[in-house]
């Protein structure tokens, strides 16, 4: 079973690859894409907040902060691809 902090990691190194792979894109994904990366942004943060609420006994100081981290950048990054799905549509 991965740890708290290991999740949380995990999902900060594959949101932050998603956002920096889309950055230096030159053409534009379809706006499916865009659609179901939001809602996995969005999904990824509520489970790891979700996670931290309904087991806080597996969290430590630390974890807990990466959690943080996690569910902030994955509020942001939905941001990002819904503002590049509108702008597109």
């Amino acid at each position: 079973m991965i740890p708290p902090a290991g999740m949380a990691i995990a999902a900060l190194t594959v949101m932050l690859w998603i956002l920096w792979s889309d950055t230096i894109r030159a053409r534009r994904s379809v706006p499916v894409l865009y659609a179901l990366r939001v809602a996995l942004y969005l999904i990824m943060a509520a489970v790891l907040v979700l996670n931290r609420i309904r087991y806080p006994y597996l969290f430590s100081t630390a974890a807990s902060v990466l959690v943080a981290l996690a569910a902030v950048v994955g509020v942001l990054g939905a941001f990002y691809f819904g503002r590049r799905l509108v702008r597109r549509a």
